[in-house]
């Protein structure tokens, strides 16, 4: 089947299992999607088992402006076959915090360049990609339980400065992240636990 054919049968159903009442939940905490059927992350990747993993699939479907759809291409595309660069266009575009931290969860931190991909982030000046940026580095450390010098580095930078910030959303992440740096046994801890000391941020 042509991908734009598998497209427009994955749109139709989302019919199946659409949920009105948690869409507009959604839209009334800020979610806003030009389309939003509600479906749960659970069906989804559901849904994504029936197409395996398909890199052009998925790029088709990141271009849809529909949660769905968007959530659908972080489950199937190729985690080893996705680039820096191309993470770097999907970040680019990503409108709410919910996709930000479901594109971290189901697929930039299993790529190969996750690193490369992370300095990318962290040298961008757009909040959600800074989310992105401080979710991704903390699944890093989670997973690796080390990162390398070069991006601890910036990721202290970039963090010097948005702790300054009033927004929840963006310290949410970050002092999270930090958080994680601070409890490891490595170098960067004690800077990490003195930057969170510096700007009055303790358990978050």
């Amino acid at each position: 089947m042509e991908t734009s054919e598998q497209v427009k049968q994955i749109k139709r159903s989302f019919r199946l299992y659409m949920n009105g009442v948690t869409s507009t939940s959604m839209r009334q905490k800020g979610l806003d999607y030009k389309v939003n059927w509600g479906v749960s992350q659970m069906d989804l990747r559901h849904m994504a088992e029936q197409y395996g993993k398909d890199k052009a699939l998925a790029a088709a479907l990141w271009q849809e402006n529909i949660r769905e759809c968007k959530i659908l291409a972080t489950l199937i595309m190729p985690a080893a076959d996705f680039t820096a660069t191309e993470a770097m266009e999907w970040a680019a575009t990503l409108s709410t915090v919910e996709m930000a931290e479901t594109a971290v969860f189901n697929l930039f931190q299993h790529m190969t360049e996750a690193e490369q991909f992370s300095l990318m982030l962290l040298a961008n000046e757009d909040k959600l990609v800074h989310i992105c940026a401080y979710n991704l580095v903390c699944r890093l450390l989670k997973r690796n339980n080390e990162c390398t010098p070069q991006l601890y580095a910036a990721l202290f930078k970039k963090a010097a400065i948005d702790l300054k910030s009033a927004d929840r959303q963006l310290l949410h992440p970050l002092v999270k992240c930090l958080d994680y740096v601070s409890s490891t046994d490595t170098e960067q801890a004690k800077e990490a636990t003195q930057l969170l000391k510096e700007t009055g941020f303790g358990a978050f």
